[in-house]
């Protein structure tokens, strides 16, 4: 499997976006693709962390963009010690 890239979350774990789930998210969300350094943004340093109900994270970050600006939320899986991002 590929690498799309790769980073450190708030707690200093290594998060993976596979090729597979980029394309997944660029299937459903194409106008992400230009955005791919605010989802690391949004891993890195997060402006707010929240549990799913089946353990996944969800890294919510704020930036300013059209009108008053949007919340950016990358939904990733911890798994022994690392992550996956599941979708943006």
């Amino acid at each position: 499997m590929s690498i799309v890239f790769e980073c450190r979350d708030f707690v200093g774990r290594r998060v993976i976006l596979w090729l597979n789930n980029w394309r997944h998210i660029l299937a459903k969300r194409p106008w992400v693709y230009e955005h791919r350094a605010k989802i690391i943004k949004a891993v890195e340093k997060p402006d707010m962390v929240l549990e799913g109900d089946l353990g996944e994270l969800l890294a919510v970050k704020w930036f300013k963009g059209l009108l008053e600006g949007v919340y950016l939320v990358v939904v990733y899986r911890p798994l022994n010690g690392e992550g996956f991002i599941v979708t943006a």
